[in-house]
């Protein structure tokens, strides 16, 4: 126990934290904001913490509550409970929507059904509350991890206690980035007709392939190599936003992943290596692209088993009860274990259901239950460090799927004979499932309990707090999803990427067609961008680094075993080793996130510019009030008003992405322009970007002057 923590609110002070309205309050939200992040998660291929925007907002509602109603008053321990219930809720997004439309892609499912897709969420989700819950004293209290959005979000309740204006920012980004998505144009394809779904006032977005001889044409055939290269941009406020909340360092290194995967790993795959013969140009592309996008799920395995690693270093610690304060009482260790036993039943029958097959059933059990628990501490471990929006928790779930798929290999050559390889797709997607709802909920929870210890929150109710948002979540989960790929295009206007990469990863491993070339280049080169990290660092007297890019150099060469085009990956390795040397010598180490620059390799450029675009706009704010040399948690704080707006204009585009959905599905389109032109998109996308700026200067003039006043 760190004895010299003193929490807002005392433990010898006893605040309503469950009540009737709050909990109405936050199923309520908890729908919204699930359904706005099941949207941007499909449309981006990531998701953001709604920990903040729900601290806000609640705090708006419940102060109206209490002003309209007698005896209704509020506080701080109250508002901090419907923020923790919604978080859980929008949580559980990304652990459905990054494994289960896998199954739409496969053409297993044709559409969600209500029933399978809410208790997969719902179990999925209530086991990692269960799994976090014994994590919370070893992360929180022992190893006092940062957790920064936890530590923003208490910032926030705390400061809302004293009152201000705090809700107006995120009212503006939500109206805002409603009206941008209304206005920019959106088609689709209905019984072979272009429909317009939006008013189409701009356009907002321009991509292209090209070649040394200009731009790649539209129809021909692909006869020999052909180097190619991808550029654009998408005029989003929503990736735009995302840039600003992550920062600067972060969006700069999803950039870099998808200028390398852009115009590096693209280009020299499809400049060097043949592609099959008679393909034509667009199938030429999808192959190319599908080729840069196992680069990236190579790149994404380096990080993620470095980070088990580091993790198990933390867990291996013993328990103490005896004495605990409000403050430090969780839920009832007997209550935990009969409740995660009793997700067992549900879990195996589910399994059973998708796949038909009652012994990947049973065994989905025990890879659910061990690697589930393990993958629950090691994505709670990575929100400690980088905060729930930066969780990679698509990596870890591709770890599980690899093993999973791996291990359903072997049982269906013992004993299917080889004969249910896509029934065993499936299971492996099931779990694959449990395991990421697990993976997600226990991330953002964790984060919400670091800030219910800051404000003095009881860790119990803030776990039945998760436990309504998560059912809450699994509600209106499968409502969305319907709604949204009965309007908008998997894989075109809804990129869908880990549903794509998982669908991808465990068709080729059963059916023995993975691109493990691919793979193995792209693990080389997370293992040069981890060399980066550890300059000058030495293990049992060897040079760190040199190790890390011997095994590099080791993956480069059985990936061009592989391919049967051994020169070919031998000078890719070595221009990328060449590279990490060179960096090293100038300017010594870099403390590089690996998993951004995977989310950016396996992104399309056109997304990774916005979110580089966002970040750089928050490294001027920072030089413009001089905060390069506070903390984070000053710098976050500082950012407040900004980071509410950018998270508005996330959830106002995608909420409207949502409602024109409904409209396309009722057959009511809004369309009012045939050729929108691109440069008023731009002007607002520039706009959007000034404005978040602009709010977090705002505020820190509005602090220097009631500074001022109080001297």
């Amino acid at each position: 126990m760190v004895a010299d923590h003193v929490p807002y609110v005392p433990a010898s002070r006893i605040l309503p934290e469950i009540t009737p309205k709050g909990v109405a309050l936050a199923v309520i939200l908890a729908m919204v904001l699930t359904a706005a992040n099941v949207y941007l998660g499909l449309y981006v291929g990531m998701t953001v913490s709604a920990s903040i925007p729900a601290a806000v907002l609640s705090m708006g509602m419940l102060r109206a509550i209490a002003a309209i109603l007698p005896r209704q008053e509020t506080n701080i321990l109250e508002n901090n409970w419907v923020q923790t219930a919604v978080s859980a809720g929008e949580s559980l997004a990304a652990g459905v929507i990054f494994t289960l439309p896998a199954l739409v892609v496969l053409g297993t499912w044709d559409d969600f059904a209500f029933f399978p897709v809410f208790i997969i969420a719902a179990v999925g989700g209530t086991i990692g509350v269960l799994f976090s819950i014994s994590l919370r004293r070893i992360f929180i209290i022992q190893e006092r991890l940062p957790y920064p959005e936890g530590v923003a979000c208490a910032e926030v309740l705390v400061a809302g206690e004293k009152g201000g204006a705090q809700v107006m920012p995120i009212i503006a980004g939500i109206t805002f980035g409603a009206v941008y998505k209304l206005g920019a144009a959106l088609e689709i394809v209905v019984d072979g007709v272009l429909r317009k779904v939006s008013l189409g006032l701009w356009r907002n977005s321009w991509h292209d392939h090209f070649t040394l001889q200009g731009r790649l044409p539209e129809f021909g055939t692909v006869t020999q190599s052909r180097t190619t290269f991808f550029f654009g941009i998408e005029l989003s406020p929503a990736l735009l936003a995302v840039g600003y909340i992550v920062g600067p360092l972060i969006g700069s290194f999803v950039f870099l992943g998808g200028f390398l995967g852009a115009l590096v790993i693209l280009p020299l795959t499809s400049g060097l290596l043949l592609p099959p013969e008679g393909m034509s140009i667009g199938d030429f592309v999808g192959f190319i692209e599908m080729r840069r996008r196992m680069v990236g799920v190579g790149l994404m395995r380096g990080p993620v088993i470095k980070g088990i690693r580091d993790m198990l270093e933390k867990v291996n610690v013993s328990e103490d009860r005896s004495g605990l304060s409000r403050t430090d009482l969780d839920l009832d260790p007997q209550v935990v274990s009969r409740l995660s036993l009793a997700m067992a039943l549900p879990m195996a029958l589910m399994v059973w259901w998708v796949s038909g097959l009652i012994l990947p059933a049973l065994l989905a059990l025990l890879i659910i239950f061990s690697a589930g628990y393990l993958f629950a501490a090691i994505a709670g471990y990575m929100a400690g460090l980088l905060g729930s929006s930066n969780n990679p928790i698509s990596g870890v779930t591709i770890i599980v799927v690899i093993f999973t798929a791996s291990l359903f290999t072997l049982l269906n050559w013992l004993v299917y004979d080889g004969a249910r390889t896509q029934e065993l797709v499936v299971a492996t997607i099931g779990v694959a499932a449990f395991v990421c709802c697990a993976g997600a909920i226990s991330g953002d929870n964790l984060q919400d309990l670091k800030t219910g210890n800051i404000v003095g929150a009881t860790p119990w109710r803030q776990q039945i707090a998760q436990l309504v948002g998560v059912l809450a979540g699994a509600l209106v989960i499968p409502l969305v999803l319907n709604l949204l790929i009965s309007t908008y295009e998997l894989g075109k206007d809804l990129a869908a990427p880990q549903a794509f990469l998982m669908a991808a990863l465990a068709s080729g491993i059963l059916e023995g067609t993975m691109d493990w070339a691919m793979v193995l280049l792209g693990a080389g080169i997370a293992f040069c961008l981890i060399a980066l990290r550890h300059h000058r660092e030495e293990w049992r007297g060897l040079p760190l680094h040199l190790l890390f890019l011997f095994v590099a150099y080791g993956l480069f060469l059985v990936g061009g075993l592989v391919e049967g085009a051994l020169p070919e990956f031998v000078f890719m390795g070595s221009l990328f080793v060449a590279a990490t040397l060179a960096w090293m010598f100038e300017r010594g180490s870099l403390e590089i996130s690996v998993m951004a620059v995977a989310v950016g390799m396996y992104l399309p450029i056109i997304m990774s510019i916005p979110i580089f675009l966002g970040g750089m706009i928050r490294l001027t704010v920072d030089r413009r009030l001089g905060l390069g040399d506070v903390s984070d948690a000053e710098r976050d704080k500082a950012h407040g008003p900004g980071v509410l707006f950018a998270s508005g204009l996330i959830a106002g585009e995608a909420i409207m992405g949502v409602l024109l959905a409904f409209f396309a599905v009722s057959g009511v389109y809004l369309g009012l322009l045939n050729n929108p032109l691109f440069f008023p998109g731009l002007m607002l996308f520039a706009f959007a970007g000034f404005s978040a700026g602009w709010f977090t200067l705002r505020g820190a003039e509005d602090d220097v002057m009631e500074a001022e006043l109080v001297d």
